[in-house]
């Protein structure tokens, strides 16, 4: 790899599995000799920066991995009006410049899915296009995942966004249903976009397991 890349790793919706898949992707990286490096630009609730910040042994600074923070689980636009915060499309892009020149490969975590609104008429689709950075589709591997996937694809390539690839996130244990078995293929027949994996369920959730069980083409 000649120069630094940013990957974006979006999601067909909330709660699919995106800060697993950075781990996971992270944890893949490194081992074949990747200088990795994790944004998450805007968070709402919860610990995710946190986590890849501990889980991937970061040595930046949490406010340089995650630079806006509010504290309610709501959309972004909202959360950070009710929370006085200003979002500045710069200073995300400074900080990933930043990350860029220490890092091979930096993933940038979205918060849900492209169409959630960061601001009022700016959404993740334009932070995408902003930031330059291919994107990654985080899915659900269920009924009803085909809709959702095909619409997030329809919609990056619209925006003239860099499709890399999808990858599915198993969230349960226990034996894969048959659409769970068969729309991966299916949406890469009915997209052309390649499909870079399938995450498995992983309990625990460490890199000795993501070693041993993840296979993912990146």
């Amino acid at each position: 790899m000649s120069e630094s890349k940013a990957i974006f790793i979006t999601g067909t919706d909330t709660a699919v599995g995106k800060t697993v898949a950075v781990f996971c992707l992270g944890v893949l990286l490194k081992a074949q000799g990747f200088n990795l490096g994790v944004m998450k630009p805007v968070q709402c609730a919860g610990e995710d920066a946190q986590f890849l910040k501990k889980a991937l042994a970061l040595q930046d600074e949490l406010k340089e991995i995650n630079p806006f923070y509010a504290p309610e689980p709501l959309s972004p636009h909202l959360a950070f009006r009710r929370a006085k915060i200003k979002f500045n499309k710069k200073r995300v892009q400074d900080g990933l410049k930043k990350l860029r020149a220490r890092y091979d490969i930096v993933l940038v975590e979205g918060a849900g899915g492209l169409m959630v609104p960061l601001t009022d008429g700016y959404y993740n689709a334009d932070l995408i296009a902003d930031l330059k950075a291919e994107v990654i589709i985080i899915a659900r591997p269920g009924l009803g995942t085909i809709n959702h996937t095909l619409l997030t694809i329809n919609e990056a390539q619209r925006r003239g966004l860099t499709v890399k690839g999808i990858i599915f996130c198993q969230a349960k244990p226990g034996r894969k249903s048959l659409p769970e078995r068969t729309n991966p293929q299916e949406i890469k027949k009915l997209s052309g976009v390649k499909v870079l994996g399938v995450i498995p369920y992983l309990k625990p959730l460490n890199q000795k397991n993501i070693l041993r069980q993840c296979r993912l083409d990146v």
